[in-house]
């Protein structure tokens, strides 16, 4: 893959490392997956040059690496309350879709086809970086940010959403009061009079 010998292990090197230190869990998931599938695609690059995979005009091993990586990142964004990795999912789909052209259509120049799936990798780490920033200003704001979907505060009893105020429960609470009587019952405000019942 034509990644620059220094420019991207570099971002992507204090990427994982940010994301390590100041992340929360799914900022940290993705780093560990990111780090994780540059290693194992420069493994299957020194492999590929050596002959030791198979030549199916596409790069067998690099193309199920970008397959697992974007499981991964899929799975994350159904599991955590975060929209970046649906963008992530999106750059590797994309990268992925390089794998598929070059498979329907072989004459694709070497150089397109590694530069198409590179360029999406220096997206997905800049992400991450914008990532884990805006989760740090999250929690130094809130003084929490929820991770995952099953954290999320769960609404009450009386069907009411989460920051919304109890129904009132007791007259003296509620500022209308229904009056009974044979009839269909009518509200009647505090203060008013009531009006008599036929």
């Amino acid at each position: 893959m034509p990644f620059h010998p220094l420019i991207f292990p570099a971002m992507l090197s204090v990427a994982c490392a940010y994301a390590a230190i100041r992340g929360g869990p799914p900022e940290r998931v993705a780093a560990a997956a990111q780090a994780t599938a540059t290693a194992s695609m420069w493994i299957c690059a020194r492999l590929a040059a050596q002959g030791l995979m198979p030549d199916s005009g596409i790069e067998l091993g690099v193309t199920l690496t970008d397959l697992a990586w974007f499981v991964t990142i899929v799975g994350l964004a159904l599991v955590s309350t975060r929209f970046w990795p649906m963008l992530m999912a999106g750059m590797i789909g994309c990268a992925l879709s390089g794998h598929i052209a070059r498979l329907f259509v072989p004459d694709i120049l070497p150089t397109a086809y590694y530069a198409m799936d590179a360029f999406w990798g220096y997206w997905a780490v800049l992400l991450l970086m914008i990532a884990t920033l805006r989760h740090r200003a999250r929690f130094n704001r809130y003084g929490t940010d929820h991770c995952w979907v099953a954290q999320l505060p769960q609404p009450e009893e009386e069907g009411r959403s989460v920051g919304v105020p109890p129904f009132p429960h007791r007259e003296s609470d509620s500022p209308v009061r229904l009056k009974s009587g044979p009839n269909v019952p009518v509200p009647v405000r505090q203060g008013q009079e009531e009006a008599p019942v036929d």
